[in-house]
């Protein structure tokens, strides 16, 4: 039984790490298509940039205010996933860019407007993926993707109107600080809580799926 368990908690912890991933390798896409980032990180540039902060110091007070707040009304969501999400994307997306840009000006040469929607459909792809993957694995989730479920849960709002409340807030923040926007950031506020509900539902059909067939 508790190898069992312990391999299932592994499992998911794997998951958790591999979602994180993903989503920091989608945002990587987004800004080498360079026509606009996600809404929060979009934001999280604009206010760090105007008022000189560490975008990295920023995001951690920024995320740790977002954390009791939730926290006050949701003390479930929070694990070991949510300190994977809080550290690794940053990271991930700061090392990557740079090393990732002249890979793809060698493939794509003078960048035209069909290489950058095909690079900013393949990070969308990743970035939703990504969300749908580590939430769903009920490790912890980060402060900023805790919203939408909390609403959900508490029947204030569904996952997918809030998300996208959420997200378009923060491009009007973007707006206000001179964050790097573009008409990609506008379609990740719109599109993204449709399409991770979308894979939120598909892995909880696997995830039936496999309890029927296995035990972990």
């Amino acid at each position: 039984m508790f190898s069992r368990k312990l391999r299932s908690y592994s499992f998911r912890l794997c998951l958790s790490i591999v979602g994180t991933v993903i989503i920091a390798f989608g945002i990587v896409l987004f800004r080498l298509a360079n026509i606009g980032i996600d809404p929060a990180t979009a934001a999280d540039v604009g206010i760090s940039d105007t008022f000189h902060w560490n975008l990295g110091n920023y995001q951690l007070a920024f995320n740790a205010l977002l954390f009791f707040g939730v926290l006050f009304f949701d003390q479930t969501q929070f694990g070991i996933g949510t300190l994977i999400n809080m550290s690794l994307p940053g990271y991930i997306i700061a090392y990557f860019t740079p090393k990732f840009e002249p890979i793809v000006g060698r493939w794509f040469g003078s960048f035209f407007y069909l290489e950058n929607i095909f690079l900013f459909a393949i990070g969308m792809f990743l970035f939703s993926l990504g969300i749908g993957i580590y939430t769903s694995v009920n490790l912890g989730v980060s402060p900023y993707d805790a919203v939408a479920p909390l609403f959900n849960k508490k029947k204030w709002a569904s996952y997918r109107l809030t998300r996208s409340v959420q997200d378009l807030f923060f491009f009007v923040v973007a707006i206000i600080f001179g964050g790097p926007l573009g008409i990609g950031t506008l379609l990740i506020a719109t599109l993204t809580g449709y399409i991770v509900q979308y894979w939120r539902q598909l892995f909880k059909k696997i995830k039936r799926h496999i309890q029927k067939t296995h035990s972990f």
